[in-house]
């Protein structure tokens, strides 16, 4: 979301010098980095649901989830317009510097 009022934001500034938007980023660019600090500041629920296991990585740099695993999540989207919407507000909010 292109928010023009937004001045002198770090959020805004990280992603504007580390993600250059290329000719297939015009509608905006896909992220997971939001959607980890959501979940690590204020945890999964009611959001997501957590599927346990672990990743195996192959010597190829393939990987599969191994469900017997221990020790990792991956998250299931459950509410995910509403998961925009807060991020988006999170993202967008205006503090006096």
């Amino acid at each position: 979301m292109r928010n023009e009022g937004i001045r002198r934001s770090p959020v805004k500034d990280a992603f504007r010098i580390c993600i250059p938007m290329a000719a297939g980023d015009s509608a905006g660019r896909m992220s997971w980095d939001e959607t980890a600090v959501l979940v690590g500041v204020a945890g999964a629920a009611p959001y997501f649901g957590l599927v346990p296991g672990r990743i195996v990585v192959g010597p190829d740099g393939s990987n599969v989830w191994d469900t017997n695993g221990k020790g990792q999540f991956y998250l299931v989207g459950e509410r995910m317009e509403e998961v925009r919407g807060v991020i988006d507000g999170m993202m967008q909010h205006k503090t006096s510097l």
